[in-house]
């Protein structure tokens, strides 16, 4: 599936930002409060996507609430919540005029879907470079607690 034949909601792009703002790639204090198992988990949960769903902010917006709804994961979907509320309220012209580059025209139309699925699709591109980074910093780990003492 191309990026042009990927169709997305408003709500689609909110799920997208909040699990963005959730783990920390947007510069906020959120990630501070998602504790290294949980990010280990989530970053696993990612990897094992489909390939074709990773850079589809709809898919996504069907497997991010998914994880966040497994049993174990109650306090994180309460959180989860609570960002994409706060999100929604904003709207959706507020929330891309502040990410666009200041070169951008601030003043300039309501988002359109093509911009709404540019800014979806490069919000899953830090989600695929945070997940990578994620099973890195894992395997390294694990390689250095199975290394022999010296």
């Amino acid at each position: 599936m191309s990026n042009s034949d990927i169709q997305m909601s408003e709500s689609d792009f909110f799920i997208c930002v909040a699990f963005h703002e959730m783990l920390g790639l947007s510069g906020t204090e959120e990630q501070k409060k998602l504790d290294r198992e949980t990010a280990i988990s989530i970053a696993h949960y990612l990897t094992e996507l489909p390939p074709e769903d990773k850079l589809n902010p709809a898919a996504m917006a069907n497997h991010i609430p998914a994880f966040c709804q497994q049993p174990g994961n109650e306090q994180l979907n309460e959180w989860f919540g609570e960002i994409y509320d706060r999100l929604d309220e904003d709207g959706i012209d507020k929330l891309v005029k502040n990410r666009r580059d200041p070169d951008d025209e601030a003043d300039g139309p309501s988002i359109t879907p093509k911009q709404l699925k540019n800014e979806g699709r490069d919000i899953l591109k830090y989600l695929q470079k945070w997940t990578t980074e994620m099973e890195q910093k894992t395997k390294r780990a694990t390689e250095d607690d199975n290394q022999p003492a010296s």
